[in-house]
């Protein structure tokens, strides 16, 4: 594994405008433990990295630049099977992914189970699918939850159309598992950082 918290503890006191002797005042170890942290020719200790996090108001996987894993929302509808299988075998273990019948109540399966991203199904219905997106986009509790459109086909005018409802990303069935996987990552990155 390639540990980069040195560099993520240089970069939140640079963020915060903390000098290296006040971090380690605050840390009870010493400056230079501090700038051996920072120039990766050493850790902290474990009991500190808790507060290490605390100080800075960030969680212990982003110090690590670890992506936890994710519950893949599926908004599908006529093809559910299909998509839903297929999103599946790319996705887990990776990801939990977690499929919602159409006819239920979208907003209510989003809050109950907190996705970090939403996949809505457009094969086979676009428009019912807009008000879906329309209400997930309304809400507080989850209009920073990133959603992706799957299609099998996608014109400028619809992908215009759904960005400007708030979808952030698309994809054409069939995808690229490494491709989807990039994607799904960067935006959960993205939606971490806006929502910390």
């Amino acid at each position: 594994m390639n540990v980069k918290i040195g560099i993520k503890i240089k970069e939140l006191r640079k963020r915060d405008n903390i000098t290296q002797e006040l971090l380690a005042e605050v840390l009870g170890v010493t400056n230079q433990a501090i700038s051996k942290w920072e120039s990766e020719s050493g850790y902290p200790d474990i009991e500190c990295i808790s507060s290490i996090a605390d100080f800075f108001n960030v969680t212990i996987d982003y110090l690590f630049d670890h992506v936890p894993k994710v519950c893949l929302k599926i908004l599908g509808f006529s093809s559910l099977k299909v998509v839903n299988g297929y999103l599946r075998d790319i996705a887990e273990p990776d990801y939990q992914v977690i499929c919602v019948e159409s006819g239920e109540n979208i907003f209510d399966c989003v809050i109950s189970e907190q996705p970090n991203v939403i996949m809505i199904d457009i094969c086979q219905g676009p428009v019912c699918n807009i008000n879906d997106l329309v209400t997930l986009k309304a809400f507080e509790a989850t209009r920073n939850i990133p959603v992706f459109i799957l299609t099998a086909n996608m014109n400028a005018e619809d992908k215009t159309e759904w960005f400007n409802l708030g979808a952030i990303e698309y994809n054409l069935i069939p995808f690229s598992p490494t491709v989807f996987k990039a994607k799904v990552a960067a935006q959960i990155r993205i939606a971490n950082q806006l929502n910390r």
